[in-house]
């Protein structure tokens, strides 16, 4: 009679080695994952924000008219916090008084950025007036955007007075 011991398994030291092998692993990849998962938000907003600048500036020229686009949390009307992060909005101002009001069109709202991130432009310039040549006249307006991993890894949105948005990385201040 053969007896035959077919061992499969692993034994206690190689199951320590494997358990030490996947820990250094994984404290190597979450910070690395939450980094590029930050990241990934950022620019997902920013997209967000040019792709609207853009269709903004696109129906100035289409509908031959003025278009404001501008930070609202309500979307009643322009919050004139210059805070970003808190959702904007585009409208056809009929009347030229760069305000939303009865007579003006509502072309786009769009919804609060995510939650950790925040996205503020200077004071001085807290919305953008497209003309009918798809202009943005005034100074140019900058809307930066900062999470909790500093200035160092935040970009930004340039507006010129042509109305083109550039994106612009490693800005050196948030807020």
């Amino acid at each position: 009679m053969l007896n035959i011991q077919n061992n499969q398994g692993f034994t206690f030291i190689e199951l320590v080695i494997a358990l030490s092998i996947i820990s250094i692993l994984t404290a190597y990849a979450v910070p690395n994952y939450r980094d590029f998962k930050q990241s990934q938000t950022m620019t997902q907003e920013l997209n967000r924000l040019s792709t609207t600048i853009n269709y903004a500036r696109n129906h100035s020229v289409t509908l031959n008219q003025h278009v404001i686009l501008c930070a609202t949390e309500s979307f009643n009307a322009c919050d004139g916090n210059s805070q970003w992060h808190g959702g904007w909005m585009v409208f056809a101002d009929l009347n030229r008084n760069r305000r939303f009001d009865g007579d003006d069109t509502m072309l786009l709202a769009e919804n609060r950025m995510s939650q950790d991130l925040v996205a503020k432009s200077s004071i001085h310039r807290q919305k953008i007036r497209f003309v009918q040549t798809g202009f943005a006249p005034g100074t140019n307006l900058t809307i930066r955007f900062c999470d909790s991993r500093g200035a160092e890894y935040g970009k930004a949105i340039v507006v010129s007075n042509v109305g083109r948005p550039r994106v612009v990385q490693n800005i050196n201040t948030c807020g």
